[in-house]
């Protein structure tokens, strides 16, 4: 089985729509979405109704929990300004959000939106954050977002040592699951990635050849920041945009 899994859209509709046409090529059996489609970007509605549309299993992430709670005391300012916006334009899909998991396994796989311990907030950035998970980890592979920083943590099940697996210089990963390991794997953000690339992060695993891809793909950057700028959002979201 072919699943692909994304995180972190973020109401960015032109990298969504760009992320369904690389899975539609790439034909895979099954989309799983680890959470934050809102917030940030200008098409809240737009992003929610095509992630019911076309993915099989939908997270919750941060910014659903904030837009349901009508809690936004954990976010920074420009991030406050948009998720107050964006709770007046999705009162028709809020029904919708509820209905969202906040976790979810399937057979040795785990998805999550943040971490283990925490689904929504605890952010896994570097080994010891990592190795604090490993510690709840049951199944063989955790899947998450939040960061926006794609990267992979393995850790050895005999000798207990975790190491960090970042992207390549473009961006990108491809790695083999081995039988050996513990994984959590961080799928990095459609639409708003961190990590100094201006590109959507789309991934694949493959559960018979045991083969975790992560791609790079391009989408109509400027058409977002115009939409972005012109409903009056902060501008310093543009920048993650841009790469910076």
């Amino acid at each position: 089985m072919k699943i692909g899994i994304i995180s972190d859209i973020h109401s960015n509709l032109e990298s969504f729509q760009s992320a369904i046409k690389f899975y539609e090529k790439n034909n895979i059996d099954k989309l799983i979405i680890c959470g934050d489609i809102i917030g940030y970007g200008p098409d809240p509605s737009e992003c929610i109704n095509l992630a019911e549309k076309n993915a099989d299993i939908i997270l919750k992430g941060n910014h659903e929990d904030g837009i349901l709670k009508n809690d936004f005391l954990r976010f920074k300012k420009y991030a406050k300004i948009s998720l107050e916006w964006t709770a007046k334009e999705i009162r028709e899909e809020i029904e919708q959000i509820k209905k969202w998991e906040d976790k979810k396994e399937i057979e040795d796989l785990f998805f999550v939106h943040g971490s283990i311990t925490d689904p929504y907030y605890k952010y896994i950035f570097n080994i010891i954050d990592a190795e604090d998970e490993f510690k709840n980890l049951e199944k063989r592979i955790c899947f998450v977002g939040h960061t926006h920083i794609p990267v992979i943590f393995r850790k050895k099940i005999e000798t207990k040592k975790t190491e960090k697996i970042p992207a390549d210089f473009s961006g990108k990963i491809e790695i083999e699951i081995e039988e050996n390991f513990k994984y959590i794997i961080n799928v990095g953000s459609v639409g708003f990635p961190r990590d100094g690339y201006p590109f959507s992060c789309v991934s694949i695993y493959d559960t018979e050849k045991k083969i975790f891809k992560l791609e790079r793909i391009e989408y109509e950057t400027e058409k977002t920041i115009k939409k972005i700028l012109e409903k009056g959002l902060p501008s310093k979201i543009c920048s993650f945009l841009k790469g910076f």
